[in-house]
């Protein structure tokens, strides 16, 4: 949290974005894997969709009240300075309160505070030795085939995530007003929020009646539903921006659907496979 405040608060100061934008990358590499394995370990098989479900919808309400918040401040200034520049430092201020709070108050259910006796002391280990774990571990979980089949799915995975960044531009081509684009955006973004607590709910309740099975063909039934979905929304719908309201109801229902894997699936098998690591 500290590397992305950093990173948040030199960009608004700095006129070198390049320079320093990898340290937004290294703050989200270090604060995501934390906060997803904060929830797994905080819950059981019972919650752990609805809890990932949750962790989905507020993440993305909080990045749809910070686009408006963006959009109203980037043309605008305050003694002198640019309103993009206002809303990079609202972001560092806000993660420093964020990672204060999680300092303060945040309890890991693997750590006590105890004092502990010699016997049970930590074993202090060299910069190598904690390497060479690192990298054994890493090799145990390439190993599990089902995480091979991870890694393989995910390379095509991510074509659509990858294509689906042109959506503002091709809403814009087809005669939507910008107005009218961010609408649609929003939208999508509130149907991939409520779609991820329904598949949080949903992965739970069918993991206690099918345990092998359940999450996966939920997970299967999102996925396949993304290609006629897709269909219908690129090639289905008139290119006319006087069909604004049947965009409006495609994309919404794509938000709802195609977003299940994650918290239904994904993120529990993930935990699932470093618990049989260690």
């Amino acid at each position: 949290m500290g590397v992305w405040c950093t990173d948040k608060f030199s960009r608004s100061i700095s006129s070198h974005l390049r320079s320093i934008k990898g340290l937004n990358g290294i703050g989200l590499a270090l604060a995501a894997p934390a906060i997803q394995a904060l929830v797994a370990d905080s819950t059981n098989n019972r919650n752990h969709g609805l809890a990932f479900g949750w962790l989905q919808f507020t993440g993305l309400l909080g990045s749809i009240i910070g686009l408006f918040i963006a959009l109203l401040l980037s043309p605008t200034t305050l003694l002198g300075i640019d309103g993009w520049r206002i809303a990079f430092f609202l972001v560092a201020v806000v993660s420093m309160i964020v990672g204060m709070l999680v300092w303060s108050y945040a309890v890991d259910p693997h750590f006590t505070s105890e004092p502990v006796s010699k016997e049970e002391d930590v074993v202090q280990k060299s910069v190598l030795n904690e390497v060479n774990d690192f990298l054994n571990e890493t090799k145990s979980i390439i190993q599990i085939p089902s995480f091979q089949i991870f890694i393989a799915q995910g390379v095509p995975g991510t074509f659509t995530g990858a294509a689906f960044s042109f959506l503002p531009m091709w809403f814009e081509l087809i005669g939507f007003s910008h107005n009218y684009t961010a609408f649609l955006l929003t939208l999508l973004s509130i149907a991939y929020a409520i779609g991820g607590v329904f598949a949080g709910v949903m992965g739970d309740f069918l993991a206690q009646h099918f345990p092998n099975a359940g999450r996966v063909i939920l997970s299967q039934i999102s996925s396949g539903s993304k290609i006629p979905l897709a269909g219908v929304l690129l090639l289905g719908l008139p290119y006319d921006a006087s069909s604004g309201a049947i965009y409006a109801v495609v994309i919404f229902f794509m938000g709802l659907i195609t977003t299940w894997e994650d918290a239904a699936t994904n993120k529990k098998r993930m935990q699932s496979h470093w618990t049989e690591c260690n």
